[in-house]
């Protein structure tokens, strides 16, 4: 029993990103205003940053669980390191999610396990830090919100069934439900350093201001998809 119990202290961390492959489509607000190609790689060049995040983090497994399911060698083309990739399954993005954290928690016994969203451009490994400290600390949750009212990051030791159920995914009381069913649930909560993901064209305009004032290591791939623009970005 201690040796079970030592060995449950002892877990290793996993990071997983939520991604789907770049050229299956998203950002569907940002049509009007980007045209394909250049949306497609906008796409990867969001997802391939996030990997490098998450490549570099260290002391983690990284996951990518990813959908459509043929898109895995897509995926595995941005990463600079050895990812595990997982077909998504499941319905709704809340069961998808739960069936992701369950099988980092209770199949391949990982914990923390923490999944995050692919399109957060200013994620840095302070944030995965945050998260899988806070959760090594407090147990709980852990949660990283978002600016559009959802969530970019959640992460946990053990499984929280009841915190994806009946959710309306892609509102904008994601978060604070989310919260509230953890408060009647008695989970405690950490909350790290929020975020914003890119899904309008004044989110795009928002990161290109906000990398004038960033390290330039951070988010090279969309640094350089704005540079790639023949006519330079204007967000028109």
């Amino acid at each position: 029993m201690e040796r079970d119990a030592s060995a449950e202290r002892h877990r290793r961390a996993a990071v997983a990103i939520f991604a789907r492959a770049p050229s299956s489509g998203g950002k569907s607000r940002l049509v009007p205003h980007i045209a394909e190609p250049r949306l497609t790689s906008l796409r990867a060049a969001l997802l391939a940053d996030t990997l490098d995040v998450v490549c570099r983090f260290g002391s983690v497994d990284p996951f990518v669980f990813y959908t459509p399911h043929d898109g895995g060698h897509e995926i595995a083309a941005l990463a600079p390191c050895a990812v595990t990739l997982v077909a998504q399954r499941g319905g709704d993005l809340g069961a998808r999610m739960l069936a992701a954290l369950r099988d980092l928690i209770e199949v391949r016994r990982h914990a923390p396990a923490i999944l995050v969203g692919s399109d957060i451009p200013l994620l840095a490994a302070e944030h995965l830090f945050e998260a899988t400290d806070a959760l090594r600390r407090n147990g709980g949750v852990v949660v990283g919100g978002a600016d559009d009212g959802g969530y970019y990051l959640i992460g946990m030791n053990e499984i929280h069934e009841g915190l994806f159920d009946r959710i309306a995914w892609g509102g904008d009381s994601v978060l604070i439900d989310t919260l509230t069913r953890a408060d009647r649930l008695g989970v405690g909560v950490s909350l790290v350093r929020g975020g914003y993901d890119v899904d309008t064209i004044d989110d795009l305009r928002r990161v290109e201001r906000d990398l004038t004032r960033e390290p330039p290591e951070r988010a090279r791939h969309l640094r350089e998809w704005f540079v790639d623009a023949t006519s330079g970005f204007t967000g028109s």
